[in-house]
């Protein structure tokens, strides 16, 4: 309370700056089709604090009993009332953000059948932030090619030579190329006997290889360096004991990581144009991701004492994704019912395909199994016993009890640590590998019905936050009270409780798995078109009323799991009733 009334003040200054400009010109004179953009920003942000800070006096009371009643007989006074005058000027930010695009478009049709684009790109941007040491700049050219016969035949190129700073000097450079491929079958002559259900049919096919600075962590990470004031010895006579070690080595060899791209697909309309299907097969393989390995070098490139590594980051590591997305629309008059359903689909698989990696297991390896791969211990239910404990492997991570899960040895060494830990199954981290979306909307005269469901199958996830991970004197939830003990060791479902720390029962294996299929309806709304009770519409032109709601409903198998938080806000469902008028 003192510092609030007499320990000064601070102010809070925000300031924002945005200028946009450009030029938007029509070369028909010079060539016809020929087009000119081009744009230039500025975004510049700062921000700083402005205080004046007091010194205050503060005191203690001194109590004494007279006549039975407590009273203050003296203060003891400490510090002073003081105002210096001097302002403060202190946590200073600013970001700058400076961008450019210039564009030349050509588009005309020749013969009515033959239609030509093309656009040639330049864009840049460079941002820079108060104590970050270098900018974050972009820049790249861009050049568009295209070519159709009568909408029936489509090529088109698209390259981008980009410019990156994260790269030695000789590489930071590289184009990247991709080349279209569409053919309107529905157009051929074959397609109009006996087809027609098909009112546009289209198959489509791409390739690319995308070059990109995306996944490079940092800038100078392809140079070696030193550091000093490292170990306990060293040579440079009367400072101490100094030491300059390497911390990683040179790489002027370091280039972009590629994604390599492939495509293929359809797109069609179907009964007259009430049904629209779509669908795509895709592989993207991203090659050359950049690493740091121990295991592609000699031993004697790192050493442990004093700390010191000639290990430099080189491209290396490569991944699979492959998959297929799917799309349907359907609209239909139902005599006055107005139906139109909506389906979405992607399904995926990843892989790593290489990997720097040495194991003495081949179950241990990484490489051909999925990225977002869990790995962990299979348990094998609880130790029943001393006796189970003396007849099983040793346990390595830490002293067990009867009641404490009890792994498999998957190497057959008889100790139980991190070579039995195996592949358990798909994680989540980037998605469930089968997604699907559903969208309905029936509109009945003034009644319209929206409705939308999403659906994720095929991760799992671990449950090892702390509500499900409790021991010592931390708080325990809920899923304890079916706890490991002597009278419950035939029909527990949790570890014996511990005040330790149970290093052996809280770690990552299958027993703490748990799938996150789930199917959400995530929004629904009812609205009601009231524009026709309106007499006079000059000043109200449309007016309707609505209720919605949101995160309605979960429907999954472990709904206890996935509809916890800890740590964080609750999930919540939203409803909300409301209107909506045009004046």
């Amino acid at each position: 309370m003192g510092t609030i009334y007499a320990g000064g003040y601070n102010k809070y200054i925000s300031r924002q700056f945005q200028f946009s400009s450009g030029i938007d010109a029509d070369l028909k004179d010079i060539l016809p089709g020929l087009k000119f953009k081009s744009n230039f920003a500025v975004d510049y942000a700062t921000a700083y604090s402005l205080s004046y800070n007091y010194d205050y006096a503060t005191y203690e009371p001194i109590w004494n009993s007279y006549s039975g009643v407590d009273l203050i007989s003296s203060l003891n006074k400490y510090g002073n009332d003081a105002t210096s005058g001097t302002q403060n000027a202190s946590n200073s930010w600013y970001r700058q953000t400076i961008a450019f695009y210039g564009l030349f478009s050509y588009d005309q049709t020749f013969g009515n059948q033959n239609n030509i684009s093309a656009e040639l790109v330049a864009n840049g941007y460079q941002q820079s932030e108060s104590q970050i040491y270098h900018r974050v700049s972009n820049a790249n050219l861009g050049l568009h090619l295209g070519y159709n016969y009568d909408e029936k035949y489509y090529v088109d190129f698209n390259g981008a030579y980009v410019h990156s700073a994260k790269l030695p000097e000789k590489h930071r450079e590289a184009l990247s190329p991709t080349l279209s491929l569409a053919w309107r079958i529905s157009k051929e002559k074959f397609m109009h006997s006996g087809t027609g259900f098909i009112n546009d049919l289209k198959l489509t096919a791409s390739a690319g290889i995308l070059n990109t600075d995306l996944d490079i962590s940092d800038y100078y990470i392809y140079q070696g360096y030193y550091t000093v004031n490292g170990s306990w010895y060293g040579w440079k006579d009367g400072v101490g004991f100094q030491a300059t070690e390497s911390r990683r080595g040179d790489n002027p060899d370091m280039r972009f990581p590629k994604r390599k791209e492939i495509n293929l697909g359809f797109e069609g309309l179907f009964f007259n144009s009430s049904l629209q299907l779509n669908g795509h097969f895709f592989r993207s393989s991203s090659e050359g991701n950049i690493i740091q390995a121990a295991s592609l070098f000699p031993s004697y490139f790192t050493s442990y004492w004093p700390v010191s590594s000639f290990i430099p980051y080189v491209n290396y590591d490569n991944d699979l994704r492959t998959g297929i997305d799917f799309g349907m629309d359907y609209h239909k008059m139902l005599g006055k019912l107005d139906v139109n359903i909506g389906l979405n689909g992607t399904y995926y698989n990843t892989k790593a395909t290489q990997r720097a990696e040495v194991y003495e297991d081949d179950y241990q390896y990484r490489q051909g199994k999925n990225i977002d791969g869990i790995w962990g211990l299979q348990n094998l239910g609880f130790f029943e016993s001393q006796q189970d404990i003396d007849n099983s492997p040793t346990q390595s991570f830490g002293e067990v009890h009867p009641g404490d899960i009890k792994y498999k040895d998957q190497n057959g060494d008889g100790v139980i640590n991190s070579q039995d830990e195996v592949f358990l199954g798909k994680g989540g981290w980037f998605g469930a590998p089968f997604t699907i979306g559903m969208n309905l909307t029936l509109t009945y005269k003034k009644l319209t019905l929206f409705l939308y469901a999403i659906g994720r199958y095929g991760a799992y996830g671990i449950k090892n936050n702390s509500y499900y991970w409790v021991y010592g004197d931390g708080k325990y939830s809920e899923v304890v009270r079916n706890r490991w003990t002597e009278a419950t060791k035939a029909t527990a479902t949790y570890p014996r409780l511990t005040t330790g720390s149970s290093d052996n029962n809280f770690r990552t294996s299958d027993f703490w798995m748990y799938k996150t299929d789930r199917f959400d309806l995530s929004k629904i709304q009812l609205n009601y078109d009231m524009t026709d009770l309106l007499r006079r519409k000059q000043f109200v032109k449309a007016l309707s009323v609505y209720i919605s709601g949101s995160n309605i409903l979960t429907l999954a198998g472990q709904n206890d799991v996935l509809e916890l938080n800890i740590g964080s806000a609750p999930q919540t469902r939203f409803y909300n009733i409301g209107v909506q008028a045009n004046f």
